[in-house]
């Protein structure tokens, strides 16, 4: 990612990450643990985007894809997931965090469905700042157990 003015060369875009413990999400039936109660699994996969700054700070357009299969369990042909989107100064202190629900909608007979999410957080600068240390953290708002899950999953 880059400013999208060529005279703002100098002045770098933030580094945008998606966390690994939080790129996915496997949404079970309540009460369920195997595949037969799986309603549906998503994954940020990838982002594309630019900034663009002002004399008030930094925008960075962030367009998020998101992969989603559908389960057994899933009742209806929507999916909802829920991720967010986390600003962190040069030093690693978070300073925002805001939630976004989605829903994925699947085409009746096909398993896998997708979206893109065109997200601008702002960061504030003074003039003259640049966001170039900053970061823009981004993953599913997952529960306790989903988060034991993905990590559960990444040590097989």
């Amino acid at each position: 990612m880059g400013p999208t003015n060529p005279s703002d060369a100098a002045l770098a875009c933030p580094k945008v990450n998606i966390v690994r413990d939080l790129q996915e999400v496997t949404v079970f039936r309540p009460g369920g643990k195997d595949l037969t109660d799986l309603e549906s699994r998503a994954a940020l996969t990838d982002y594309t985007g630019n900034c663009e700054y002002t004399s008030a700070g930094v925008t960075v357009n962030v367009n998020v894809y998101l992969v989603a299969e559908r389960g057994p369990a899933l009742k209806g042909d929507v999916a909802k997931y829920q991720y967010f989107v986390a600003l962190a100064q040069p030093d690693d202190t978070l300073v925002s965090k805001a939630y976004f629900d989605t829903d994925v909608t699947f085409v009746p007979g096909q398993p896998r469905a997708g979206s893109k999410e065109e997200l601008a957080p702002r960061i504030p600068l003074p003039k003259d700042g640049n966001a170039k240390d900053w970061k823009v953290y981004l993953g599913f708002q997952l529960t306790p157990e989903q988060l034991e899950f993905n990590r559960t999953q990444v040590k097989k």
